[in-house]
């Protein structure tokens, strides 16, 4: 009997077929083209939320500057940089993590008269775009192109 069951295993041992195996990669290729794509676009679109979030705490600095100084400030570089003409107003080093975005590029800022502009470029770093690529302009920017 036990040499039936060996003589039996050793014949239906033979493992998969090339063809087997083609037919299992190209269904887990099918299903990476279909996911990935989708992780991506969800990635971007954090990093777009994250961005605005991270827009939105600057856009309360910036508040706070005008409340303590009674002006905007110049330059972005107030989160980190005392204003010599401020003495209200105490900048702090950790808020340097605040001057960019999730791309990792420096979020632009000019103050215009009353108001302010605050925005990044997106994914693709460069004026315009859509989608990740669109600039991303803050809640408190006084024009929005």
């Amino acid at each position: 009997m036990k040499k039936w069951a060996a003589k039996n295993l050793a014949k239906n041992n033979k493992g998969f077929s090339l063809m087997e195996i083609m037919i299992v990669l190209v269904i887990i290729g099918t299903i990476m083209g279909i996911v990935v794509p989708k992780v991506m676009e969800g990635r971007d679109n954090s990093n777009v939320k994250n961005t605005r979030i991270r827009m939105n705490e600057v856009d309360a600095k910036i508040m706070e500057f005008q409340a303590e100084c009674s002006k905007l400030p110049s330059t972005i570089d107030f989160l980190i940089t005392d204003a010599p003409d401020c003495r209200n107003w105490t900048s702090n080093n950790q808020n340097k993590k605040l001057m960019k975005d999730e791309w990792g590029t420096d979020l632009e800022y000019s103050a215009k008269g009353n108001g302010y502009v605050l925005k990044s470029l997106g994914k693709d770093k460069k004026e315009g775009g859509s989608g990740p690529d669109k600039d991303i302009y803050s809640e408190g920017s006084s024009s929005e192109e």
